[in-house]
């Protein structure tokens, strides 16, 4: 974990500041975190308006969904063509409720942290 042990005091005039607030509310960040991102050159982008707890439900709605078509498909030891279709239907539902949030993945080669 980085240290942060060096503090930094600068002044802002009133729509300066104004803007820094908007901007790293908008970004979910403090001040400080953002304005360490901007200096480190890294892309920030507004944080999505989501109801995450609402879209965690969906999702784990479906989830259970699906485990319930494979408790069926195990009982009877086949898995039909209608299981199949149901299945990848429920996929499509997920794909779906996480599309939009495509445009603010992460990006690991924006923020020089490439996995291994």
């Amino acid at each position: 974990m980085r240290k942060l042990n060096k503090r930094a005091h600068f002044m802002l005039n009133d729509a300066e500041l104004e803007a820094l607030k908007k901007k790293s509310t908008e970004a979910g960040m403090t001040m400080s975190a953002y304005l360490r991102k901007r200096i480190m050159e890294t892309t920030i982008r507004e944080r999505p308006n989501i109801d995450w707890r609402s879209l965690a439900d969906r999702i784990n709605t479906l989830g259970n969904e699906v485990n319930e078509i494979t408790r069926s498909v195990h009982e009877r030891g086949v898995a039909t063509e209608y299981d199949v279709k149901l299945v990848l239907g429920i996929l499509r539902q997920v794909k779906a409720e996480l599309a939009f949030l495509a445009p603010y993945a992460h990006n690991e080669k924006e923020s020089g942290k490439e996995r291994k």
